[in-house]
């Protein structure tokens, strides 16, 4: 049977935020990453910077969760951080329900 509900289709794409130490969460899409969907929510659990994965300033730890990420940038993302869930918030898009940790920006 085909589903014509694009309603149905776009809330199966949808994901809960959680964010460790905060008393609000946030909803995110797939197709959205989590900072713009932060943004959307008049949510500010991280700093806001050049939304493109250059400046660090959104630096975020997943600790439950699966998530897809872009290309960040290794002055701020460093190797192996991936692996412990430490990445940018503009550059990762949220693929079930997700926990995460705000953490502090380098400089």
């Amino acid at each position: 049977m085909i589903n014509n509900n694009k309603e149905c289709d776009q809330a199966a794409r949808a994901h809960q935020i959680r964010v460790v130490n905060a008393s609000k969460g946030f909803v995110s899409r797939e197709d959205t990453n989590l900072l713009v969907s932060m943004e959307r929510a008049n949510q500010s659990h991280v700093l806001v910077g050049c939304r493109g994965g250059g400046c660090g300033k959104c630096r975020i730890q997943v600790l439950e969760g699966d998530y897809q990420s872009k290309k960040m940038s290794r002055a701020h993302i460093h190797p192996g951080e991936p692996e412990q869930g430490i990445v940018l918030a503009c550059r990762i898009f949220a693929r079930s329900d997700l926990t995460i940790q705000p953490l502090a920006a380098e400089h």
